[in-house]
């Protein structure tokens, strides 16, 4: 589904599962830096479908196959939470946000103003933003900073299987998952990632007292789980700490752990049931 460009926005385009009898809140993915909607609908998407959740992941603006692509580097964090906005009003109903990496951030800036009934960060980019992550991982795995920094800039030019194994995969991952995580990487904004280093990091932390949970993954060589603790800890947010699995935690071998563990905090909080959402 498409929803149409005006003045001042591209068009998005967004993926849709649609169980039979929708009896749960809708949920909102949001990717991280370099990715698009692909990587929820893998998994994460069938999942939450079959089990009653209206499930919905956009392509952000120049990414993926939404519009935007010539203006991809002045993309800013501002923008993709316009992006959220635009997505949410077509839906009709408030979703559960669940954002990954830079997606997480994503969705801490869009619940500085906005009420949703839950909010999901996974392996997100902390709540001071990634200055300290990007020291932490230039100093003890240089290999990898540099790796990463030239797939971040030139995407599928520079995605060497080795290195993104290393980076965002635990070591059990087949080759297949991660030969296909190379083909569909793409360049990021640096006005989006400059934003995440310090322009765009929250100002206020859950000023709605939204419920929230925070997932890091064991092995993520990026985001540490004593990051993502204090990024809880931040917001008052419920922390998991997903053994045996990487950064990509939504197509790692040990995804279900992390559903799992998302759609049992879910059913905790005793959401409101769904209403009624207008299909895009």
């Amino acid at each position: 589904m498409k929803i149409k460009q005006d003045a001042h926005h591209p068009n998005l385009d967004v993926l849709e599962r649609q169980p039979k009898r929708a009896v749960r809140r809708p949920i909102l993915f949001i990717h991280g830096a370099n990715m698009s909607a692909w990587c929820w609908d893998e998994h994460f998407m069938p999942y939450f479908s079959e089990r009653k959740h209206p499930t919905y992941a956009l392509d952000l603006r120049g990414h993926g196959k939404s519009g935007g692509q010539h203006s991809l580097s002045l993309n800013s964090i501002a923008d993709y939470v316009d992006d959220i906005q635009r997505v949410i009003d077509q839906i009709g109903e408030s979703p559960i946000l669940v954002g990954h990496s830079l997606g997480g951030l994503v969705v801490q800036k869009y619940i500085e103003k906005n009420v949703v009934p839950a909010a999901v960060l996974m392996a997100s980019v902390p709540v001071g933003g990634l200055a300290e992550p990007l020291t932490n991982l230039a100093f003890y795995n240089p290999a990898i900073y540099a790796g990463l920094n030239l797939s971040k800039l030139f995407g599928t030019w520079f995605s060497p299987v080795d290195v993104t194994r290393e980076s965002v995969f635990s070591g059990d991952v087949s080759d297949d998952v991660v030969i296909r995580y190379c083909t569909e990487v793409q360049p990021s904004s640096p006005k989006a990632l400059l934003d995440a280093l310090w322009l765009g990091v929250p100002t206020e932390q859950n000023p709605f007292n939204i419920p929230m949970l925070a997932l890091a993954a064991d092995e993520d060589t990026f985001f540490l789980p004593d990051q993502i603790e204090e990024t809880a800890k931040a917001y008052k947010a419920d922390f998991i700490n997903i053994k045996d699995t990487s950064h990509a935690m939504m197509l790692d071998s040990h995804w279900q752990t992390t559903a799992d563990a998302i759609y049992d905090w879910l059913s905790a909080q005793r959401l409101p049931k769904f209403k009624k959402s207008r299909l895009l």
